[in-house]
């Protein structure tokens, strides 16, 4: 019997460490938390890979922690919820990647200090134990919490190995065009849409954004950004909207007469009203059930968009990164709860 195919996700490990505050300080002030500090394994690589493994995923994490406590028990996590740890490896120099997480009312505030995850790429022995793991992968699931080098590497990589890669370009920073052409998936919130879209306007001398692209309706404006980076040569786009939900723009074969071609097919998905009990890791249980739903399980495009909405909706309603992500048992009873309306 052939061994399952794994979905390899390279990326980052934090140890988040979560506050409640009944607001953001200003420079200079002290605030008092609510209650105590929270010791909670997460980065966004890791959260994904855990994520994709409750799901019902077979993953693979890869990435660097320090040798400390932190690291320990980060790695700990995720060979609990079955995740393969073979190619995380312990770091030398540097110490675990530490989140600071401020939560606010229904929403949070984050500061990363990367510690080992700043090597992660930088050992060649390791880098080609991950290169050998890429070749045997379903998909690879990549963020920016570690170095841009490594990241455009193993993206070549993959295309090399007609490996699809699932790109979550969070957090924010400027990309190459040429390096979104060779993602399958680009997943980001509004935010993260915004910026790549404004740098990459500016790389090709634009006059600036489009009216669009400037609008006041979350809708309009999700639209424009997917549709504008879709573009751009990005096969899948997806703009996650938090509360409102999540757009998807691909491609759509249509036939013309006896010609075969293709246009936009543009999605959208309002999210179920939940009550918010921390938003952490939302988007990364998003970004592990669309890519599980869409590229491993072949799901229809609507239907892996409804799955990863929910997911993420689900998640929202549970504290903690790792600790609040769900099991797909969950997804699909909330999804029997909520069917689609028409």
């Amino acid at each position: 019997m052939e061994e399952q195919k794994r979905i390899l996700v390279v990326g980052s490990l934090n140890m988040d460490q979560v506050v409640e505050l009944p607001r953001l300080p200003t420079l200079g002030e002290t605030l008092l938390g609510a209650g105590s500090l929270k010791l909670v394994p997460g980065g966004k690589g890791a959260n994904q890979a855990v994520a994709l493994a409750r799901l019902g995923g077979a993953v693979t994490m890869a990435g660097r922690v320090g040798r400390d406590p932190f690291g320990q028990q980060l790695l700990a996590a995720l060979q609990s919820a079955g995740v393969s740890t073979e190619l995380v490896a312990v770091d030398e120099e540097e110490a675990s990647g530490t989140a600071f997480i401020f939560l606010v009312e229904q929403d949070n505030a984050i500061i990363v200090a990367a510690g080992a995850n700043s090597r992660l790429g930088h050992d060649p022995k390791h880098l080609a134990g991950i290169e050998e793991a890429l070749g045997r992968a379903s998909a690879l699931v990549l963020q920016l919490e570690i170095p841009l080098a490594t990241v455009e590497h193993l993206v070549k990589t993959a295309r090399l190995a007609a490996v699809p890669v699932v790109l979550n370009a969070a957090p924010a920073q400027a990309l190459d065009s040429e390096l979104l052409r060779q993602v399958e998936l680009l997943i980001v919130n509004e935010h993260e849409a915004q910026a790549l879209v404004a740098a990459l306007e500016t790389t090709r001398g634009s006059a600036g954004p489009s009216a669009e692209l400037e609008t006041s309706d979350v809708l309009a404006q999700g639209r424009a950004l997917a549709l504008r980076l879709h573009e751009l040569g990005v096969a899948t786009v997806v703009v996650t909207l938090g509360a409102a939900g999540a757009l998807l723009v691909t491609r759509e074969r249509q036939i013309a007469g006896s010609q075969e071609q293709t246009a936009p097919l543009c999605l959208y998905e309002p999210a179920p009203r939940v009550q918010v009990t921390d938003t952490t890791a939302a988007g990364d249980c998003f970004v592990a059930a669309l890519t599980l739903a869409l590229l491993v399980e072949g799901q229809p495009p609507a239907q892996a968009l409804r799955f990863a909405v929910y997911a993420s909706a689900l998640k929202v309603t549970r504290f903690g990164a790792q600790s609040g992500l769900p099991e797909r048992a969950a997804v699909e009873a909330f999804l029997a709860a909520n069917p689609p309306l028409g």
